[in-house]
């Protein structure tokens, strides 16, 4: 997909459409780190999203669509993912009036401003929190309950159902990742997103750890991950709660739980 005419066309519909008033292109495009499978990121502002939803002409004729995923962001705004044969579009669709009052934690491409309302938009790096007591608790009860999930699993004999409790526990294992790096380098330290581009910022240390946090769909394997997660995630989560001041939680109890687990005879296939 040739991006630059893609674009170009976008524009040239949003001209002709009085409903649309701007359009602004975030992501990797516009912080100029683009790899030959980088999408583009377009939020379109509109006085009405709704017809934009109704009718999807509109982005259908700029490729072949292969497919569609039809969601929502974090804020309650309608997305629309929309894969093409060799590339892929994001947009998101925004009401018209907080275009004055948007802002961006990474840089972003005014692509078109019929009101003139983005001169008062600005990038402002994200300050991220480190957690209260609440939810580094709630952050930990997941993620054990979770390894425990997996651990019986395994000894029933049901990989599937281990794989997916292992999902769980690796969401928050993430977060705890975050949170440790928040806590040593400061707030403002950037973490990125879903563990995007996680060689820049995150330690080599934890990196080389996750190396064996993940395993094939056999018991042994399994296990093995299993207990090396649980051990990464004790590890950031016991030097996170020190540096916030969080009360300590009992990590050695889990361990012996999920390795009691384990010690039961596991269920014969068939």
């Amino acid at each position: 997909m040739n991006y630059e005419q893609v674009i170009a066309e976008l524009i040239r519909w949003a001209e002709r459409n009085d409903n649309v008033r701007g359009l602004v292109m975030t992501g990797s495009a516009s912080a100029h780190e683009t790899h030959l499978l980088s999408d583009r990121d377009i939020e379109v502002f509109a006085r009405d999203v709704e017809p934009l939803l109704a009718d999807e002409s509109w982005w259908s004729t700029l490729g072949r669509v292969l497919v569609v995923e039809r969601t929502e962001n974090d804020n309650g705004q309608p997305t629309r993912l929309i894969y093409f044969a060799g590339g892929k579009l994001d947009f998101t669709l925004i009401t018209a009036d907080e275009l004055s009052t948007a802002t961006y934690e990474r840089p972003f491409t005014v692509l078109l401003d019929k009101d003139d309302q983005a001169r008062s938009l600005r990038c402002v790096p994200a300050q991220r929190s480190l957690p209260d007591a609440e939810s580094f608790h709630t952050c930990v009860n997941e993620a054990y309950a979770a390894a425990l999930m997996c651990a019986k699993a395994v000894v029933r004999d049901e990989l599937w159902p281990a794989k997916i409790r292992d999902e769980d526990l690796k969401w928050n294992l993430l977060q705890m990742i975050e949170w440790d790096h928040l806590a040593r380098y400061g707030t403002a330290y950037d973490t990125r997103y879903h563990a995007r581009r996680m060689n820049e910022w995150m330690d080599a240390d934890i990196r080389t750890q996750l190396l064996g946090c993940w395993g094939h769909l056999d018991a042994t394997d399994t296990v093995a991950a299993l207990r090396r997660t649980v051990d990464l995630f004790a590890r950031l989560a016991q030097r996170t709660a020190a540096l916030c001041e969080i009360a300590p939680f009992d990590h050695d109890g889990l361990h012996e739980e999920i390795e009691l687990i384990l010690s039961y005879p596991a269920r014969t296939p068939g």
